[in-house]
């Protein structure tokens, strides 16, 4: 059966799934005070030496609250980054269509450039008005995700790339633009999670 301190530092690691690399350099760290707390204690070694270390460092709870909100300070600058160098290499990668689909005929020539433009510029307004107003909010971050698939996805559609020979440049540009993406996405989605454990947190305390 676990003892005390065990079954301390098992429901601290559980509330840290917000971060669970910071939950396991909490857990052994605290869980190093613990024993060190304990074993000095006149009653050792016993339960009551084991709850009265957990005693004075509080409810798990409590000390995972205490660092979700740097956690989500730095996942959400993270994220912040990652949109901003997709959005740079999106706007590179669409001037170099422009370039090629001046030599080349517009494969849909009704829908596609719309989207292309206005999508783009689209996240270009969220993420500006979600920076200064939203900064730590998964939503605008993931609405610029959804308009800068739908501006790249038209306009690889538009300008055939992958189908029409078009030069490496423009080629490599809208690759990298996909690979940022990727990595965007990735970003959201932990993002996301992270805010949805610390609801939790909020909530318990």
């Amino acid at each position: 059966m676990a003892g005390v301190i065990d079954t301390y530092l098992a429901s601290l690691r559980r509330e840290f799934a917000f971060d669970p690399a910071l939950g396991r350099r909490m857990t052994e760290e605290i869980g190093s005070h613990l024993w060190d707390a304990a074993e000095a204690d006149p009653a050792w070694p016993s339960a009551e030496a084991e709850r009265r270390a957990v005693e004075r460092f509080g409810l798990p709870c409590e000390i995972a609250a205490e660092f979700a909100a740097d956690a989500i300070a730095r996942q959400s600058k993270r994220t912040w980054i990652a949109l901003l160098a997709t959005l740079a290499a999106t706007f590179v990668a669409m001037r170099l269509r422009q370039m090629w689909l001046g030599n080349v005929e517009d494969l849909l020539p009704t829908l596609a450039p719309i989207v292309d433009r206005y999508a783009f510029i689209a996240a270009l307004v969220v993420g500006a008005v979600g920076w200064f107003a939203w900064r730590r909010s998964w939503l605008p971050l993931a609405v610029c995700l959804m308009a800068i698939v739908a501006s790249v996805a038209a306009g690889i559609l538009r300008a055939g790339l992958f189908v029409d020979g078009a030069p490496l440049s423009v080629l490599l540009a809208a690759v990298a633009e996909i690979a940022l993406i990727g990595l965007l996405a990735f970003h959201v989605i932990g993002l996301g999670r992270r805010l949805r454990r610390t609801v939790l947190l909020r909530r318990v305390r």
